[in-house]
């Protein structure tokens, strides 16, 4: 599918993430201290909406149970997540941020 225009480098502080909504697919767009990743929406635990939670030093923390996962990685770092999270190529172009589609696995 190739890479899909997501966001303006601009359009996200270092901290903060924004959920996309691509094909039938959630997924989170996030900018951390080393730049933007992008990583699925749902905690493999319960369900929970990972953008719905918070962002610090390159970790995403689940709202609704508290674990925890390497956005880089996708690994869990807390839990009770037993299982990690699928992560996504992010790739910055002059002013636009692009997801890498060709690895997201669609309904």
């Amino acid at each position: 599918t190739g890479k899909i225009k997501v966001a303006m480098i601009d359009e996200l502080k270092v901290n903060s993430m924004k959920l996309l909504h691509l094909k039938g697919k959630r997924i989170v767009l996030a900018k951390t201290e080393e730049g933007f990743v992008a990583f699925d929406d749902r905690c493999p635990h319960k369900g929970g909406s990972l953008a719905g939670g918070s962002i610090m030093c390159g970790t995403v923390q689940c709202p609704w149970h508290g674990s925890q996962f390497k956005v880089t990685d996708g690994s869990v770092t807390a839990g009770p997540a037993k299982e990690k999270i699928d992560v996504y190529n992010v790739m910055v172009q002059g002013n636009e941020v692009y997801l890498d589609a060709s690895n997201v696995q669609f309904d």
